[in-house]
Order: structure tokens, then sequence, then C-alpha cells
């Protein structure tokens, strides 16, 4: 595939209609679960399910599980609405790569030329983590607010760069990581 590309030529990847559904189905069960938890969690702060919490020390525990569930409700309800939308849709391509750097428009509608990707690197076979000058990052990516809000999360667990998901791609993350690197390397020259 990739040394096939002539000087103008773009390879569009599509995601996958099965691999979408999957995701879709995930994030309602998991938006589900949040909701019970939470559900759970009020239910024991207003006495429903036992004797009411009566000191500070019996609802730091509640209060805290029910915090996490409202997250939850908002991360895996968001993400099953998001993954809906893109199933039920128009089927586009929605990585592109050029010999001059690639788009992925689920993290931001610009383009990343090569030459401001510092490393490419497969995560357990779930995705791309793609290190990018920090400098092109701050002034010249617009990011959306999902990728954002991942980015500063994954920050908080020391990883840096965009993560690029290829769970729902027609394209395992092998072989996309493979496509990647050898258009990375020309911009690079190894």
């Amino acid at each position: 595939m990739p040394g096939t590309l002539k000087a103008n030529d773009c390879l569009e990847i599509y995601e996958s209609r099965v691999r979408l559904a999957i995701f879709v189905a995930m994030g309602i069960v998991m938006t589900a679960g949040a909701l019970f938890m939470t559900g759970a969690c009020i239910g024991v702060l207003f006495g429903f399910l036992g004797p009411p919490r009566s000191t500070v020390r019996e609802l730091v525990g509640p209060v805290l599980v029910l915090l996490i569930g409202i997250v939850g409700i908002i991360m895996f309800g968001s993400a099953a609405v998001q993954g809906a939308v893109r199933w039920s849709g128009s089927r586009r391509p929605v990585l592109f790569m050029t010999r001059d750097g690639f788009r992925d428009i689920r993290i931001s509608a610009d383009w990343i030329p090569w030459s401001a990707i510092l490393s490419l690197k497969n995560y357990r076979g779930k995705g791309i983590v793609v290190d990018v000058d920090p400098d092109f990052l701050r002034t010249s990516l617009r990011l959306g607010p999902v990728t954002r809000v991942m980015r500063r999360a994954n920050g908080l667990l020391g990883n840096r760069g965009l993560w690029i998901a290829a769970f729902p791609l027609n394209i395992s993350s092998r072989e996309l990581l493979d496509v990647m690197t050898s258009l990375y390397r020309p911009a690079h020259g190894t």
C-alpha cells in the first residue's frame, strides 16, 4: 500500500461499521453501569438503601463514587452518542495520509506534517501514539474538545502525544503503524 503512493496520492482509511457498532454497544453498557453506580450512591446518600449517613466520614465514599459515576455517564455517554452518529451517518474516510503528512478528523481538522512528528508508537495493539512537536501543537494545531480533554488526562498519567484509535478503523494498528512509519521515515531522512 504505502509503496504505491504517488507524489499527490492520498490514502484514505474508513471506519468499520461492525467495529463502530461494537464501540457503541460497549459505550451503552458502560453508561448503564455508570448510571447504576450513580443511582446506588444517591440511594445510599438519601437513605433509600439503608439508614442515612450521619457523619462526614461516612459521606466521603458515596460522594466520591457519585462524582465518578457522573463523570462516567458524561464520558461514556458522549462516546456512545458520537459513535452512534458516525455509525448511522454516511460512510466517509476519517484518516488521510499523504507523503507530506496526515489528518485524522477525529483529532483535528488540520493536517499534521510528518516533519512535526517526533515519534510513532504502537500502544498495546489498540492504537498509535503520535508524539507531535510541542511548538507545532501549540501554534498550528487546533484540537477537538474531546482530544484536548483526553490529552490532558493522558498527560496526568505520563503519556505524551496524540492517540489515534485503531479499533474502529478498517485496518489493524500494526498495519496502520507500518503505513505511517513508511511515510514518516522519508520526512526525517531515516
